[in-house]
């Protein structure tokens, strides 16, 4: 079996700009997509973060963000509903904003 290296097996012959132009693109590609998210789960996200913010439990989050999946665990400050946003305070004293759909997973 033929395995190909594709276009890496090519970059030694590449002008250095070419080089960085076909890193920067594979460095897109790893970019993740953010949670298609249904109306379902929205509403148990909202029942969680609700229970979250009346009761001061601590939860774990996993967003997106920047590309990328993150996890934060903290308490719920509050939730704007119009913007459909949620304020966290990390266990180290920091604040993160974070919009309701780009929430993948709350777990208390």
């Amino acid at each position: 079996m033929h395995h190909d290296r594709g276009s890496i097996k090519w970059a030694s012959l590449m002008l250095p700009e070419h080089v960085e132009a076909l890193q920067h693109i594979w460095k897109e590609n790893e970019h993740e997509q953010p949670p298609m998210i249904d109306e379902q789960q929205l509403e148990e996200h909202l029942f969680y973060i609700a229970q979250a913010y009346q009761e001061q439990l601590i939860v774990k989050i996993s967003y997106f963000k920047n590309g990328q999946f993150k996890e934060l665990t903290g308490k719920v400050m509050y939730w704007n509903r119009e913007l459909q946003t949620i304020r966290l305070q990390t266990e180290q004293d920091d604040r993160e904003s974070i919009k309701l759909k780009h929430i993948k997973q709350i777990t208390l």
